[in-house]
């Protein structure tokens, strides 16, 4: 475990330490590509990607999603007081919903309305699918992975609903542009200060999976809750 900020300091030098992609990470790639958790060291689209959106996460931006945060946890807790004391609460469902809901709204500007709904948002089973077959799938033979299996074809279908979701996100945007300061303008608008490049339309799409991903999994496991 790193524990201290001499630790973190050592483990990061990027001299000494290089990044790996391997096992179900790997499998990953064929749903988000080069995102920033995916890709091999040196690829063009993470360099742009990492000096892009390094900006989008200073403390002033994340400062500024509080209200919409407040207003995310606010539907929470009016959900379970609305339930009374005898009703039992599925909080590993409504944590879920919670951070879903938060990355959504703070990062992208959308509302996945999770709390009005008895079933999860199917952003959430495409997700679970996805990594689950991932990490299945690399501890298999390719032979194996090519094969038509209901589970190959599921897993083909996950990952067409995350990208065809972030890319409606995405037009969306375009189509009614905002000067927000949220991550999604930054994917669209930021550009490299190296290279004076932006991002391509598809990573864009990769690192929006990726975000939604890495936010919303790795919340809720934190939490012990999975």
């Amino acid at each position: 475990m790193i524990s201290s900020h001499e630790l973190a300091a050592e483990v990061f030098d990027e001299e000494r330490f290089t990044k790996k992609i391997m096992a179900g990470l790997s499998e990953l790639r064929h749903g988000i590509h080069d995102g920033l958790f995916t890709a091999h060291m040196g690829e063009e689209n993470w360099e742009i990607a990492h000096r892009v959106l390094m900006p989008a996460f200073g403390p002033l931006n994340i400062q500024n999603m509080f209200d919409e945060m407040h207003d995310i946890a606010t539907q929470l807790v009016m959900k379970w007081a609305r339930q009374g004391p005898k009703q039992k609460i599925m909080v590993t469902d409504d944590f879920t919903r919670l951070t879903l809901d938060t990355i959504a709204l703070c990062a992208m500007g959308t509302r996945f309305n999770s709390f009005y709904s008895e079933e999860m948002h199917p952003f959430v089973d495409a997700m679970v699918g996805m990594l689950k077959t991932a990490g299945d799938r690399s501890r298999r033979p390719g032979l194996v992975n090519n094969l038509p299996t209901t589970e190959n074809n599921k897993y083909w279908e996950d990952i067409d609903y995350l990208r065809n979701l972030c890319k409606e996100l995405v037009d969306t945007r375009k189509k009614n542009p905002t000067d927000k300061k949220d991550l999604l303008n930054a994917l669209i608008n930021g550009r490299d200060p190296k290279t004076g490049k932006g991002m391509s339309y598809d990573s864009i799409i990769d690192n929006m999976i990726t975000f939604l991903i890495a936010g919303e999994y790795t919340s809720v496991k934190k939490l012990g809750l999975f």
